[in-house]
């Protein structure tokens, strides 16, 4: 896949948030097409994005970085956050909702997972963490 099919399936808005961060990191680099396509692959930046879903949202980083800044993601019943492998991070007046739960990441608040690590908003309303071996979640408050 070349990097236009890329930013073309991710959306305008989602896309030029993600590719203005990468060009800033790699600014000062030559990389080559195929290097800067993996990269937008194993990156995702949602800022300033309202989010819904009937049911669940699994917003999860297989083998990258997801990264929530003043964004609200919203799901009915259950919402799953966090790093597979990888890492993700949610902060920025940032919040994560169902209709039973609520985590806010209001100023300078943040959470943060890393390896294998994932925070649940369950759908009886409890909110669970899950840390694996190499796992770990960091909140800031």
């Amino acid at each position: 896949m070349d990097a236009i099919t890329l930013i073309a399936q991710l959306g305008l808005g989602l896309a030029t948030n993600a590719v203005y961060d990468l060009v800033m990191q790699l600014s000062d680099k030559e990389i080559a097409e195929d290097e800067f396509v993996k990269e937008m692959q194993n990156r995702i930046d949602l800022n300033g994005v309202n989010m819904s879903a009937e049911s669940v949202i699994s917003a999860l980083a297989q083998n990258g970085f997801i990264s929530i800044q003043g964004s609200h993601l919203h799901a009915n019943e259950s919402l799953i956050f966090g790093s597979e492998a990888g890492g993700a991070s949610v902060g920025n007046d940032s919040k994560l909702t169902t209709d039973k739960t609520a985590i806010e990441a209001k100023g300078n608040a943040s959470m943060n997972t890393v390896g294998n690590a994932q925070v649940s908003q369950n759908a009886d309303g409890s909110i669970s963490f899950h840390v694996g071996e190499d796992g770990n979640i960091n909140i800031k408050t």
